[in-house]
């Protein structure tokens, strides 16, 4: 799912409680989905305006990942708790000689004694007070290993003027050991963009949102069973998600997760349905049939991030009524106008593009029954470890349709005598919801309806 210069951090979404009213139907078994996705591991970035000698201590600081050739960005800022400092390697890399990880504590060789000097000065916080810790945050192989950035704690530091050297009293800590609060923005680099032009923009970290593909087909049976003396079997005859959206992600360990999203490419779906049934019903049916998880390409930033989105999709549907048999087939397109922007956990004004694209059905019968494919796509996090979930939610199209055949009297009332014509009465409803938060797979906190739509899309009388 990820494109040059868009990544699909996409995107997500597990539906809750996948329960079925009868416990004879089956989850779909003709659909696999892979264990695990491809996951991309991001890793450190330097900021544009670096100059390459900052030694002073900060309470706030700022850290960027990236992977090139996917196109991502991740520009965290980190406010540390009290008693603790933050000292970032790369920020004086210009006036260091060499630092020597060997054992755990550090040691950094100062190319003058001018700068060591100001190192003495701009880290005597650290040896005023016991209580008063340090975080030098390293970089490289040497320093962090595979994990590319490394943060340390530091209790004392001793000073060698012949030798220019700070001599760090360190132990390896973990970022959420010290942090008061943190968010991270995930963002992409521009398709235009290329050399420096596109380094310096990659690490700016505001330019191109992230880009989640939801294109999938999953059509085939979804269950066949009978229930009560009535055989009921669900087909998707033609059934795919298609579009893009763009997504601007903030994960935040205050207000866990945001995102803005707009749309391209006909976000939404298109479903040809299928419902045969036979027999005669004495209790209405109702159930939720799980068809397929597909997990979706994500990333990972070492002791910070997990991003693993995944698309799940689920069919509702509902037998109110049934004499004899018949096999309805109905068809609808829903999708949202390009360009269609929205924030997630919010209401929008937005109208969808809703039309039917086949109608029909075999056999003498009354009927009634509803129908709705739902598409989740739910992008769950682990920001400094603690869970944030946000996505999108897609009903689309909730098909409500009643058949009055030559067998019934509601038939003939609408149709006339005419043992060959069937009522045919169609509804279809779209909804589109938005959730954002704190929580994981299945959660869906502050969830808003984007927009719902429900029309009667077709009254007649069809020969059959």
């Amino acid at each position: 799912m990820f494109v040059k210069s868009a990544a699909s951090a996409g995107l997500l979404l597990a539906l809750a409680n996948y329960a079925s009213a009868s416990p004879v139907l089956a989850k779909r078994v003709d659909v696999v989905a892979p264990a695990v996705a491809n996951k991309f591991l991001l890793t450190p970035d330097t900021p544009a305006d670096n100059d390459g000698s900052n030694l002073s201590l900060k309470t706030e600081e700022s850290y960027i990942w990236s992977h090139q050739d996917q196109g991502i960005v991740a520009n965290m800022t980190l406010q540390a708790a009290s008693g603790f400092r933050l000292l970032t390697a790369i920020n004086m890399q210009d006036v260091v000689e060499s630092v020597d990880c060997a054992t755990e504590d550090i040691t950094i060789k100062f190319g003058s004694a001018e700068s060591l000097q100001a190192a003495q000065e701009a880290w005597k916080w650290v040896n005023a007070d016991a209580a008063n810790t340090m975080i030098y945050v390293a970089e490289g192989q040497a320093c962090a290993g595979t994990k590319g950035r490394q943060p340390f704690s530091v209790e004392s530091i001793s000073y060698d003027a012949v030798a220019q050297t700070a001599l760090m009293a360190a132990s390896l800590t973990k970022w959420k050991d010290f942090v008061e609060d943190a968010s991270i923005r995930i963002a992409g680099v521009p398709v235009d963009a290329t050399g420096s032009d596109a380094q310096a923009v990659k690490r700016r970290g505001v330019s191109k949102d992230v880009t989640i593909d939801i294109g999938h087909d999953f059509s085939g049976p979804i269950f066949n069973t009978d229930v009560d003396g009535i055989s009921v079997a669900l087909n998707c005859d033609s059934c795919k998600t298609h579009g893009t959206a763009d997504a601007d992600i903030t994960l935040s360990l205050s207000s866990g997760f945001s995102a803005s999203v707009r749309t391209h490419n006909s976000f939404g779906a298109d479903m040809d349905v299928s419902l045969t049934a036979s027999g005669t019903l004495t209790d209405p049916l109702s159930f939720s049939v799980p068809i397929a998880t597909v997990p979706l390409a994500g990333f990972s930033i070492a002791d910070l991030v997990d991003f693993g989105p995944q698309l799940n999709i689920a069919a509702d549907a509902s037998v109110s009524a049934v004499s004899a048999s018949a096999t309805a087939s109905l068809g609808v397109s829903a999708s949202l106008p390009d360009g269609s922007g929205f924030t997630l956990g919010q209401t929008a004004d937005i109208q969808p593009n809703v039309q039917t694209t086949k109608l029909g059905v075999t056999g003498s019968v009354s009927v009634a029954a509803k129908v709705g494919p739902v598409v989740s796509l739910e992008l769950v996090a682990s920001f400094l470890g603690k869970g944030v979930v946000g996505g999108l939610a897609l009903q689309a199209p909730v098909l409500s349709a009643k058949f009055e055949g030559s067998a019934s009297t509601m038939g003939m009332l609408a149709c006339g005598n005419n043992t060959a014509e069937v009522s045919l009465e169609l509804d279809v409803g779209v909804e589109l919801d938005g959730f954002a938060g704190f929580g994981g797979a299945g959660d869906r906190p502050n969830q808003k309806a984007v927009f719902q739509k429900d029309a009667q899309v077709f009254k007649s009388c069809l020969t059959v």
